[in-house]
């Protein structure tokens, strides 16, 4: 009696082949493109958010100078908008506290008051630490008095941009604005944008403060 032997066929087909290519294809298309809008959409939240918190750090940075400060002068043209200058109170070394103090003084009636001491000046620059319209950082330097010397200089921000424009005027907004009138208790008024890019994707923050001068 013959017997017949089945042989199984091993392997698939060309058609199989192509079809799986083609599944596998559509499959991998749609990974890649939720996995690229996925990331997009992290690096703006990410340029957003590290331009916001350049910007308003920036800001919070010279709100301590601009509480203590005695008095406000704004600089001359044509660097009013982005360099402003705060007279602060002088100070000595007290070492049983461990801190510096403002020095006091008494007038002729018996009030007392804050002597005058260095400068805070705070202005827009470039790299180098000079007055630039067009720097991209911000600076603070602050000065001697009695001769004029710096005595120190540090960078407080950078990715610095123009402010968006004013409408009234079709400039853009001045970084420095100072209210000497009472109403406003000669405050000033600081805006700072910052411009942050990752992944190719670029995110503009503006952040807007005011300040009064609590010793003026």
């Amino acid at each position: 009696m013959r017997q017949r032997i089945h042989q199984r066929r091993i392997g698939v087909t060309l058609p199989e082949v192509l079809a799986a290519t083609m599944v596998l294809s559509v499959v991998v298309g749609s990974v890649s493109a939720i996995y690229n809008s996925a990331l997009r959409t992290w690096y703006t939240g990410a340029s957003e958010n590290y331009a916001q918190q350049k910007a308003s750090l920036a800001v919070q940075r010279m709100v301590p100078d601009l509480q203590q400060g005695l008095s406000v002068t704004p600089a001359s043209s044509p660097y009013g908008a982005i360099c402003i200058a705060v007279r602060l109170p002088a100070k000595t070394y007290d070492s049983g506290q461990g801190a510096y103090l403002n020095q006091l003084a008494v007038d002729a009636e018996g009030k007392p008051y804050l002597l005058q001491g260095d400068w805070a000046v705070y202005y827009r620059g470039n790299q180098y630490g000079h007055i630039s319209l067009t720097g991209d950082r911000i600076w603070r330097r602050l000065v001697r008095s009695s001769d004029g010397a710096i005595l120190k200089q540090q960078m407080i921000a950078d990715s610095i941009v123009d402010n968006p424009v004013d409408p009234s005027t079709g400039n853009p907004k001045p970084m420095f604005i100072y209210w000497p009138d009472i109403y406003r208790l000669r405050s000033v008024e600081v805006t700072v944008t910052a411009e942050e890019e990752h992944g190719h994707r670029t995110a503009t923050k503006t952040m807007n403060g005011e300040t009064a001068l609590r010793n003026n």
